[in-house]
């Protein structure tokens, strides 16, 4: 991190714009106050953030290309599980199993759903696969294990849904 602090600093020293990209927020914060603090004199533009809140900033400032509101709001896992919570009896969840609890239930929901969007895929294409496989089914097991994925395509497009008409994204 002190080596490419410092790095930073020869750029910015030489006029240069930089962008830097880092895993985390707490991270971002690091980087930038020590390649701060290792900056002589003024400059004039030093970007240092996570990934994750440079594509926030990017969709902000191209929010029209991109058919957004420029105002939206980012919501956490426990926000969007709050939010299902709320819905629960329109959520198809027949094949899952509530047990009493359906905010684990719908943890480990939000969690997979977040896992699937870290991989790049959606709630469309998970959708269509989750077809292919129920229509593929050779056996009795492996059809109920195909009509519980279907199930779990219908919870995360509502998901999705749900999100859209908040006017909000979530992380993926």
């Amino acid at each position: 991190t002190e080596a490419l602090a410092h790095r930073l600093a020869r750029l910015v020293a030489g006029k240069a714009r930089v962008l830097a990209l880092t895993a985390s927020q707490a991270a971002a914060t690091r980087l930038r106050a020590s390649a701060e603090d290792a900056i002589e004199g003024s400059f004039e533009e030093l970007s240092v953030h996570s990934w994750r809140e440079a594509a926030e900033r990017l969709l902000r400032e191209h929010a029209a290309e991109a058919g957004i509101d420029p105002f939206f709001e980012r919501l956490t896992a426990a926000d969007r599980l709050a939010m299902l919570l709320d819905r629960l009896d329109e959520l198809p969840l027949r094949r899952h199993e509530i047990r009493g609890n359906p905010a684990g239930l719908l943890a480990g929901i939000v969690q997979r759903i977040d896992a699937l969007k870290e991989q790049a895929i959606e709630c469309r294409a998970f959708g269509e696969w989750a077809e292919r496989l129920e229509a593929e089914a050779a056996d009795e097991a492996a059809l109920d294990v195909a009509r519980r994925e279907r199930e779990f395509a219908d919870v995360f497009a509502r998901h999705d849904a749900l999100v859209r008409a908040a006017g909000a994204l979530d992380g993926g």
